[in-house]
């Protein structure tokens, strides 16, 4: 009998793809510990944090008051990164029920079932998390919000950008142990599951990258594999030739630029020039082919980065011919190098931001609209048996007229583009498949 056998609850999980991936971790945890996934009166509520910037927090505070505003009774355990950096103080004035740091996320269960019974409420933040060298041990039996599984194979970061909390809240880099990826890649596959994408905090620190991919790709089952993210200096050619040899790698690369200036990138210390991540692409395209899409992310308004420095970054990001292009503005994060520098005023980043926006926005455009009248093979994400939505391999979300099953690949030629991605004339574009905050 599980200890939380009868027990509903429900999870939110906010920010990146490696919190995806131990959101949906937690979830298998809690429903072999006999707990049942309900959206309506959870007993237990897990929040799965972001600290990323000050909007995230700001956003994971929301969630915890309108969990407890609307959930009264229910235990309330908030874990992950901004759990990692929570104080006592804190957690009673948030009224959270257990707060637990990161590389601890396995220990759920029994806390929830403890406080169940009565116990007290507990804060649990790992104090040797940059000297901590576990893994934490969660594993996934098959995707709950996706069709396609997100596999956490990386912990931690020691590169240390001088914006960045991570490295403090996440600590020093881990690999999984390759047998154990591989293994829960294989049971994920064979339960249905036909497409992987590998995630990790600095995926490009696993310890050895090019086999776990062609040992994830060589799985009978698997139909498609792909990145999360990965950092430009870790795609290098003994990569890449491994993804060249893997038929079922998907033509897609995000790799994070940050800025397009060679100033800002050295206070940023991101350890790149421009040049730098305009060869790696350039490299990656050339072996990859000329369908690979090239995605990023664009930070704005960091403190260095005067008018002139903007004006360099978007003309590199308008040269690169990116695909999706992320913006956001600059956060000043406690405790980093970046936040004791002299900041700029709001006022002169919002029309920044804005116009950074809109070449992403046109970008995006130029890119999808090269399928257009082009056959491409997506993978049904939604249906309601009219219209089918997925994506295809090079990551253009695609809407289009078929009578097709989730999971089911498909052949579609787009005939417009409609803001997120493409479409066949006369089907609606709109979907409700993005969004930085996910419920299980």
């Amino acid at each position: 009998m599980g200890i939380l056998k009868g027990k509903k609850f429900s999870i939110y999980v906010q920010g990146c793809r490696t919190n995806q991936y131990e959101g949906e971790a937690i979830a298998a945890a809690l429903e072999a510990a006999g707990a049942l996934r309900r959206g309506d009166a959870p007993d237990i509520i897990v929040i799965v944090s972001c600290t990323v910037t000050a909007t995230a927090d700001r956003k994971c505070r929301k969630i915890i008051r309108r969990a407890r505003r609307e959930n009264p009774c229910a235990v309330i355990a908030l874990c992950g990164c901004y759990a990692q950096k929570l104080s006592e103080e804190e957690r009673a004035l948030l009224d959270v029920d257990i707060a637990l740091g990161n590389r601890l996320k396995h220990k759920l269960p029994r806390l929830i079932a403890a406080r169940l019974a009565g116990g007290a409420p507990t804060v649990e933040a790992n104090a040797d998390v940059g000297r901590d060298g576990s893994w934490d041990a969660l594993s996934l039996d098959r995707p709950r919000l996706h069709t396609r599984a997100f596999l956490k194979v990386q912990e931690g970061c020691s590169h240390c950008c001088s914006y960045c909390i991570v490295p403090s809240v996440r600590g020093r880099p881990v690999s999984r142990p390759m047998e154990e990826a591989v293994e829960e890649a294989r049971r994920v596959t064979d339960g249905g599951c036909p497409e992987i994408v590998l995630t990790g905090v600095h995926l490009g620190l696993y310890e050895d990258l090019p086999l776990l991919v062609r040992r994830i790709g060589a799985l009978p089952n698997i139909k498609r594999l792909r990145f999360g993210s990965i950092e430009p200096f870790a795609v290098d050619e003994k990569l890449l030739a491994a993804l060249v040899e893997c038929p079922a790698f998907c033509r897609h690369l995000h790799m994070p630029l940050q800025s397009g200036d060679d100033g800002v990138l050295s206070a940023m210390r991101r350890g790149y020039k421009a040049a730098d991540f305009a060869k790696t692409a350039e490299c990656a395209r050339a072996m990859l082919g000329d369908e690979l899409h090239v995605s990023t992310d664009l930070m704005v308004g960091f403190p260095s980065e005067d008018e002139s420095a903007f004006r360099r970054s978007m003309e590199f990001v308008r040269g690169q011919e990116f695909g999706k292009v992320h913006v956001f503005p600059y956060s000043p994060r406690e405790g980093t190098d970046a936040a004791a520098m002299p900041q700029l005023e709001e006022s002169e980043v919002r029309p920044r931001v804005a116009e950074a926006l809109a070449l992403a926005s046109e970008l995006h455009k130029k890119f999808c609209s090269r399928w257009i009248g082009r056959e491409l093979a997506i993978l049904v994400e939604e249906t309601d048996g009219a219209a089918a939505k997925g994506l295809s391999g090079n990551y253009i979300r695609v809407t289009a007229k078929a009578a097709a099953a989730v999971n089911e690949t498909i052949s579609v030629v787009p005939s417009r583009y409609a803001g997120e991605g493409l479409t066949t004339e006369g089907v609606s574009a709109s979907s409700s498949l993005c969004s930085d905050i996910s419920v299980i």
